[in-house]
């Protein structure tokens, strides 16, 4: 203490340390310094020694403050004292600790002490020295004596030693560790409200007299006692019907099975009693997930890069999986116990559920920082980790119930289920996926413990329940508004959990409806089962899901999520508790299940059916497999989905939605194209989110196909749909969609005309018109157009590439940085050059030596992976473990024609002979039969190292009505064909051959798929950069051509077409924007001319002097289509088709009508077809009917007439207009009639137009007739 001036005695100082008893009056330590000196001086004191006691402190272990006082204590006040303090410091006596940190997180206070169950309270201790033993002792704090009943444990577990104020307990502290003692007060004692208050003291073994710390321990004794709110326990969420439904007896006894594995095979069952970090940090640094190994917490095996990581993060990661597994354990044997009453099997998961119980109140808050943040989770890292277990949980309880004593219910239900729902609420995530899975695990508590607080809170809780995500979270179109379609499915798996366990106890979410933002009607949570079947593709032989924003990659499919479906199905489908009013849902319940074969394959699937009475049957007749999703806009969600007249054929997407919040990409105008069931352009998707590429690359613009300004990432941008027409003559295709501003001042627009089929060989091309639009600024722009895809790439004509390229864009932009080996080539503005390169895809093959996993799925699991150890051919084979949790691996992208193969043949290295069953299934689909159709091979494991298969066709059992050899759609290797997979199985397999009889290897096939690019041939100068891009995860590439354009604004023209063609082909494909406001484009292939022309904010009185031109009114601007074939005009006339579910664009008003009905008719001179139309003009009262008539001669009006009637009264001729077209050479002529409807009076007309042949005259038989009105309900009805 430094003293400014010296001063007399009355001239002091008093040090106050509060210890206080709560007796009435304070309790303290004090000490009095006299400011007798000049300048520094130092102070030692010792506790014992030099430090006064007042009244009853509770002790050194308890101090709540410390005071510097300058006046009482017979103290006088002066303006004269000037002090300064420096280098205060608390120690110990020589060899103890001299810093104690004591952190105390308190689980339940006040807590539940009915019968007699622990409170759990925890203190971490973290010393300096290593050397030091500490004391742990225990004092009542106003009495001499416990009240009776009471006691403490302390240690680890509810064997823990007792203390008390007469015995003390020797404890060595080498680190910091966490210290629980476990509090009881009997309940039969105590009143209910009565309360106990004890202090525990921590001493250092060398001072016994001055405790190092102190704490309170604050018991009430309290008697739940909330109503009742349905069903009561146990059995809650299962029944004894679902043990006799035959639908599911299968995987009944698959269930029974894997729980008499996890007690035959030497399962590790123990709890890891430790806090697991985030499943984020358990990654390869090129995002390949770390193999995880139950036996090993230490060192971690990657797979991909084929080292060992390891260090305290890896190791907190491992606890999360392993917290993961033990729970799965619980689930399987509580599930094992209800269906057969095993005593083993309920006594071995009940000690799990106690085991937790017994410490997850004593562990801190940590979130995945490892703070104490309202995020965080006590044995997880996240209240939503903890969130996704509590079904298992809960479920779990619930099936024990009957096997429990009270005390050991009132143990669980307190310490383990309340308290992880009192972590889980304390954090309110809001709009969020997390929020979702917190409301299943609320309701799920709830109702095992009878609380209806926690069950209302997760149905309607203002701003996080049930009702509240569905009004806020879910699009009008039934997306989840992250724009993710793996969040979609992982959102709405919490979602049906919280319907299952609220529809059990007689409260039904499913008819909650929240108003929709565009205000047609409501929404419902039924929408969020629809969705989905509206985006699904044909990709690797299966029905599924490109990558969308924090997808992490292509690969989820329809069939993949049958758990989800059968509950759709069970309660909408045609034979559901309360089938949809809408047909369209109906099928496609009933068509999703037949791609997933039907049958029932994992617990929830398990719980849906209450009675085999009750429960729809899960399989389908073939007459609805032939149900498939079709061409569609979806607004809210900002997709636009185009299929031809096949989707299984051509899927072409554009995304111009919302952003998607945390999970978002910046990829606005992004195009997806699929051909014939293959990625075409891709979106790759990401890593896990702790890698670096996640969010310096797969986030960003460039790994997307869509539009870059100035070399850097989007801002967070949105769009629309501009228009959208899908039945257009031959099956063509037209959609325009616009963004907000991608950089300041520049939004973007892409068109995109879809040409099915063009040339006759079943190819696509597509015409892709990408544009940067730049309204505020003088300046020029660099502008990037970015093409994905998989296979080779190549140069086909025109362009010359340089090699070693340096990129300069990377010091702007990071994203840059991540391409491989990029080359450069320039084109000249208008060097009529033709410039084509293409990406061809690998061939198909069925012979695999396993020296690569691409094309198997998973890939690169913790239990799949490449191995170079145990070979026979090559450089690798693969290793296959855990087979409980990857029981099966797959490959699709395969030769599927069989038919000349007469053997397969392959190596299998056995490391344990446990007789278990492994198969090979090979996939042979047949689209009229029920259930799934396959050709299989059985092997038993029981034998060790290598072993040889040589096997024939006639070896493999056929399955119900396969196709046959000529379609093997997929390979399977599968540990759970009918069987539980064994927990100690570990195989490598290599070799895998196929062969034909005369001994030589079935060869590969090629795909006929790929996409070529066609350049325009007009376009400005430019430049293209090739270079290799990163897949997912980070272990190869992908080429990708990025075309830069600098100019003020910027159109990209480009043909696409797929598969390539001929390198030898000749091509040529120009753009034409001499006309304002119209976009022409010329594509010369093999002498075949076809010119399109897209017309932009054309005015009414322009489009009246273009004739057959379909004009289409949309909220943003007026454009039309209209297509030349070899040099005369084809106008597209479609309908905008809106189903049931009011999916599609609604035009503003006024409403233009449209329909596309086709059919041919018989003259005596001539075959012809008709397409009609009925147009509104936007600034008109009349509207005009047009049908136009191919005719195979050249028409002359001696040979045609044209009659017609209005609301059933013949037409004067003078008022119907019929032109003639000149044909051009060996071309058709076509015929065109009109009629201007007199006025717009809001009423639905009857109109006839058709014509006669001069022999026919006196026919009055109409060839097409329309309805019109300024309404939108309008249709057009063709009669012959």
């Amino acid at each position: 203490m430094y003293n400014n001036a010296s001063s007399s005695p009355s001239r002091s100082l008093m040090l106050v340390l509060s210890s206080d008893n709560n007796g009435g009056t304070p309790d303290y330590y004090s000490y009095k310094v006299n400011l007798n000196w000049v300048g520094w001086r130092s102070f030692s004191l010792s506790f014992a020694q030099d430090m006064t006691v007042n009244r009853s402190p509770v002790g050194w272990g308890y101090i709540t403050s410390l005071q510097w006082n300058a006046q009482g204590w017979d103290i006088i006040n002066s303006n004269q004292t000037n002090v300064c303090f420096n280098g205060f410091e608390i120690g110990g006596v020589a060899g103890s600790a001299r810093y104690l940190t004591v952190d105390f997180n308190f689980g339940l206070v006040p807590g539940y002490t009915h019968r007699g169950i622990p409170i759990i309270i925890a203190t971490t201790l973290s010393p300096s020295s290593s050397s030091q033993t500490y004391v742990v002792s225990l004092s009542p704090a106003t009495v001499s004596s416990l009240p009776a009943g009471v006691s403490i444990l302390f240690g680890s577990t509810l064997e823990a030693t007792p203390v008390s104020s007469l015995s003390i307990d020797y404890m060595p502290l080498s680190s910091p560790q966490n210290i629980t003692f476990f509090a009881t007060v009997p309940s039969s004692t105590l009143p209910v409200g009565s309360s106990v208050r004890v202090f525990v003291h921590l001493f250092s073994s060398v001072d016994l007299v001055h405790p190092l710390s102190s704490f309170a321990i604050n018991l009430t004794v309290v008697e739940p006692t909330p109503g009742p709110i349905g069903k009561t326990r146990p059995f809650l969420y299962v029944d004894d019907s679902m043990k006799t439904d035959p639908n599911k007896a299968s995987y009944r006894t698959s269930l029974i099975n894997t729980a008499s594995s996890r007690l035959l095979f030497g399962v590790d069952l123990s709890v890891p009693m430790a806090w697991g970090a985030w499943y984020g940090y358990f990654y390869c640094n090129d995002g390949t997930q770390l193999t995880f190994n139950a036996n090993n917490n230490t060192a971690f095996w990657c797979p991909s890069e084929r080292v060992y990581y390891t260090g305290n993060v890896y190791t907190k990661s491992w606890y999360t999986y392993r917290h993961g597994q033990v729970i799965g354990y619980l689930s399987d044997l509580a599930y094992g116990y209800w269906l057969t009453g095993n005593a083993t099997m309920g006594d071995t998961a009940l000690a799990i559920l106690l085991q937790y119980s017994s410490f997850y109140p004593a562990l801190p808050y940590r979130d995945i920082n490892e703070r104490a943040g309202g995020s965080g989770g006590k044995i997880l890292s996240q209240t939503l980790d903890e969130s996704n277990h509590m079904p298992d949980i809960a479920s779990s309880y619930d099936m024990l119930y009957n096997r429990m004593t009270d005390a050991q219910r009132t143990m669980v239900e307190h310490n383990l289920l309340r308290a992880m729902a009192a972590t889980i609420k304390r954090n309110n995530a809001g709009k969020s996926n997390w929020q979702t899975w917190h409301n299943a695990a609320l309701a799920a508590v709830g109702y095992v413990v009878n609380d209806p607080s926690l069950v209302e809170y997760a149905i309607t809780g203002p701003t996080s329940g049930f009702t509240y995500q569905l009004q806020t979270s879910v699009s009008d179109d039934g997306f989840w508004w992250e724009n993710s379609i793996a969040y979609h499915f992982y959102t709405l798996q919490a979602m049906q959990w919280l319907l299952y366990v609220c529809s059990r106890q007689g409260r039904d979410l499913t008819i909650i409806t929240a108003p929709r933002e565009d205000g047609r009607g409501t929404k419902t949570i039924e929408d969020m089962y629809i969705f989905p079947i509206a985006l699904a593709t044909p990709l690797n032989s299966g029905w599924g899901y490109p990558a969308l924003n924090d997808d992490h990659s292509e690969g989820i499919s329809i069939s993949g999520q049958k758990y989800l479906y059968i509950f759709a199905n069970w309660q909408w489908g045609a034979n559901g508790r309360t089938p949809s009013g809408k047909e369209y849902n109906r099928l496609a319940y009933a068509w999703v299940m037949s791609l997933s074969g039907g049958g029932v394959d994992n617990q929830q699937q398990l719980m849906w059916s209450l009675s085999s009475s009750s429960s729809p049957s899960l399989n389908t007749t073939s007459s609805i497999i032939s149900f498939t999703p079709t061409s569609v806009h979806l607004p809210a969600a900002g997709l636009t989905i185009m299929t031809g007249n096949n989707r299984t054929r051509d899927w072409v997407l554009l995304k111009h939605g919302p952003h998607g919040g945390y999970h978002g990409h910046y990829d606005k105008l992004e195009l997806l194209f699929a051909h014939d069931g293959v990625s075409i352009l891709a979106d790759y998707g990401t890593v896990e989110y702790t890698q670096p590429l996640h969010y310096n690359y797969f986030k960003r613009t460039l790994s997307h196909n869509s539009l870059i300004v100035d070399g850097v990432t989007q801002q967070e941008a949105s769009g629309a749909n501009e228009f959208f027409e899908t039945s257009m003559i031959h099956n063509m295709m037209v959609t325009s969609v616009n963004s907000t501003d991608l950089i300041p001042g520049v939004s973007g627009k892409r068109s995109i005309i879809l040409l099915p089929n063009m040339d006759g060989s079943g190819r696509t091309f597509l015409i892709d018109l990408l544009e940067a639009i730049n309204r505020n600024s003088s300046r020029s722009h660099d502008y990037y157009c970015v093409y994905h895809s998989s296979g080779t790439f190549q140069t086909v004509q025109g362009l010359n590439f340089q090699s070693n390229y340096s990129i300069p864009e990377k010091n702007v932009d990071p994203q840059w940085s991540y391409f491989q080996n990029p080359s450069l080539a320039t084109v000249p503005a208008n060097s009529q050059d033709i410039v084509r390169y293409s990406w061809t895809v690998p061939r198909l093959t069925v012979q695999d030596g396993f020296e690569t996993l691409a094309g198997w799925s998973p890939s690169y699991s913790n239990s799949f992976q490449l191995d170079d150890t145990n070979v026979k051919e090559g450089k690798y084979s693969v290793r296959w473990a855990d087979h409980p949790s990857s029981s099966q691996f797959v490959k699709n992208n395969i030769q599927h024609d069989w038919s000349d193969a007469s053997r397969l043949t392959f190596w299998i290295y056995n490391r344990f002979n446990n007789s278990a069953l492994i198969t090979i299934v090979l996939y042979s689909e047949n689209a009229t039969s029920t259930g799934i159709d396959y050709f299989s091979y059985r092997i038993t494991l029981n034998w060790l190292n290598w072993r040889y298969f040589n096997l024939t066709k006639s070896q493999f059992s056929a399955a119900r009505s396969p196709v046959g050899w000529n379609k093997i759609d997929s390979i399977t290797w599968s540990a759970a064909w009918s069987t539980t997979p064994n927990p100690t199985s570990s195989l490598n397999i290599d070799a895998f051959h196929v062969w034909r009889a005369d001994g030589t290897l079935l060869p590969d096939v090629s795909t006929g798929g790929g996409l070529e690019v066609v350049a325009d041939r007009n376009g400005p100068e430019r430049s293209i950069i090739a270079a290799q891009a990163p897949n997912q995860p980070a272990t190869s590439y992908h080429p990708v051509a990025v075309t830069k354009i600098t100019s003020h604004d910027s159109i990209f023209a480009h043909l696409l077409i797929s598969p390539p063609l001929d390198d030898d082909a000749i091509i040529n494909f120009e753009s034409n924007y001499s006309s304002p406001g119209v976009s022409s484009f010329t594509i010369d292939y093999g002498g075949n001319f076809t010119e399109i022309s897209l017309l932009r904010d054309i005015s009414d009185t322009s489009f009246s002097t273009v004739k057959g031109v379909r004009k289409i009114v949309s909220s943003s601007s007026d454009h039309a289509l209209v297509m030349h074939v070899s040099g005369y005009s084809l106008p597209f006339l479609s309908p905008l088709s809106l189903d049931d579910r009011n999916v599609g664009l609604a035009p503003s008003s006024p409403i233009i009508l449209i329909s596309g009905e086709i059919f041919s008719f018989q003259h005596s001179f001539t075959s012809c077809s008709l397409d009609a139309t009925v147009y509104m003009m936007p600034s008109s009262s009349s509207a005009v009917v047009l049908c136009r008539f191919d005719v195979s001669s050249s028409p002359s009006s001696s040979i045609f007439m044209a009659n017609g009637t209005f609301d059933g009264e013949i037409l004067p001729s003078s008022s119907i207009t019929m032109t003639f077209s000149s044909p051009p050479a060996g071309g058709r002529s076509y015929v065109s009639l009109s009629y201007s409807l007199p006025s717009d009076d809001g009423i639905i007309h009857q109109v006839s137009l058709y014509i006669a042949s001069s022999s026919s005259v006196s026919s009055s038989t109409p060839s097409s007739s329309a309805s019109s009105s300024s309404t939108s309900s309008s249709s057009l009805t063709n009669t012959t």
